[in-house]
């Protein structure tokens, strides 16, 4: 596994799993017989699709990271190119040759219209696929494509329906199916699924549990949240363990992070928890500036956590908001939450200084409650 949930973990998947794959990959990835890019490590399960689909039906494969081969040349264009949706903005910067020239994969991470609207505008031709699916479940199991002519759906995108012999349940806690609309805990069952973590029996019996639908079965409990869409799609809700409980408030921090992505100044955007002292816990953006002619956007914080709190609860506004040059990856190409920075809780307008040692008590008092150095008035 990537280990973005946690440790990485061994996961023993058997060959007819990754057939099962590779037969759904080559008869619906058809640019897999150009060219294709693979940007991301080997032990990486995102690698699989673009190598192993690519060699199966006689492709040509390109081996280096997105910041390798720009001065390179390649004597086949790339078709084909399977990265997560942090790997974006580095997407955008890569030379025509390099660059996906018929269809682009996402996954591994959740998947905005925010985040993909600007690659796909200077990309109309290429088809764009969200695929879904943990390491124990071969790679990905379920996908969405956007053709060239379709438009781009509003908020997040879709992660469709399930593969060839693959079924997905979205359900409660009493493991019952919950109405359209709602959301529940994703379990997958099917061919592609492993057989479980290698010398983990406890982790597995936790995790690969019977299917009540399907007498002998196993299904394999995602610990993702999803709901049923009215169309028949599967819509991503977030990790069932990511939801934030601050002041007793609870928050999804992608709803938040795509309020952030709203605004014109702002490219990419993240949002976690962080301790300002003692039992505060503060929610923080963390943005990328958007890219213009004459170079990075100006980000004014202020401004952008008016622009949440004109669109957001309060308890839901970042307490403070911190540019990046870019957003840290791990070497699987994910967000690194480990190397986020801490933000200065401390920064603030100047206000107004205390004027009689009444108002100095005063500020003195809350700065103390609140674990800043100083308050104005």
């Amino acid at each position: 596994t990537s280990g973005s949930t946690g440790t990485p973990k061994g996961v023993v998947t058997e060959h007819r799993a990754v057939v099962n794959y590779l037969n759904w990959a080559a008869h619906h990835y058809p640019a897999a017989r150009g060219a294709t890019l693979v940007p991301t490590s080997i032990a990486f399960d995102l690698t699989v699709t673009g190598l192993y689909t690519t060699l199966t039906v006689g492709g040509r494969v390109y081996l280096g990271s997105l910041d390798e081969v720009a001065g390179q040349d390649n004597a086949v264009p790339v078709a084909l190119l399977k990265a997560t949706p942090s790997h974006l903005p580095l997407l955008g910067d890569l030379p025509k040759r390099w660059s996906p020239g018929e269809m682009l994969i996402l996954g591994g991470e959740a998947l905005t219209s925010a985040a993909l609207a600007q690659w796909r505008a200077d990309h109309r031709r290429v088809t764009v696929v969200n695929a879904y699916g943990p390491t124990e479940t071969t790679v990905n199991c379920t996908e969405f494509r956007i053709g060239p002519k379709q438009k781009l759906p509003a908020g997040p995108v879709p992660i469709g329906r399930p593969f060839w012999n693959m079924r997905a349940y979205v359900l409660d806690e009493r493991l019952e199916p919950v109405p359209t609309g709602t959301a529940g805990e994703l379990y997958v069952a099917g061919a592609q699924l492993a057989r479980g973590y290698l010398g983990r029996p406890g982790l597995t019996a936790e995790r690969f549990v019977a299917c009540p639908f399907e007498p002998g079965v196993r299904m394999y409990r995602t610990g993702d949240l999803a709901r049923w869409r009215p169309d028949g799609q599967l819509e991503y809700a977030g990790r069932a363990d990511e939801q934030l409980k601050i002041r007793g408030f609870r928050i999804e921090p992608g709803e938040v992070a795509s309020t952030l992505l709203d605004h014109p100044d702002v490219r990419q955007a993240v949002v976690a928890a962080r301790d300002a002292g003692p039992g505060d816990t503060r929610l923080v953006g963390y943005v990328v500036p958007e890219n213009r002619a004459d170079g990075p956007a100006a980000v004014d914080t202020d401004a952008l956590r008016a622009h949440a709190a004109a669109r957001l609860p309060e308890y839901m506004v970042p307490a403070a908001v911190v540019v990046l040059d870019a957003v840290p990856l791990t070497p699987n190409g994910k967000l690194d939450h480990r190397a986020l920075p801490a933000p200065d809780f401390g920064a603030r307008s100047a206000g107004r200084a205390p004027r009689t040692p009444r108002e100095e008590l005063l500020c003195g008092l809350y700065a103390d409650v609140l674990g800043v150095e100083r308050v104005s008035i």
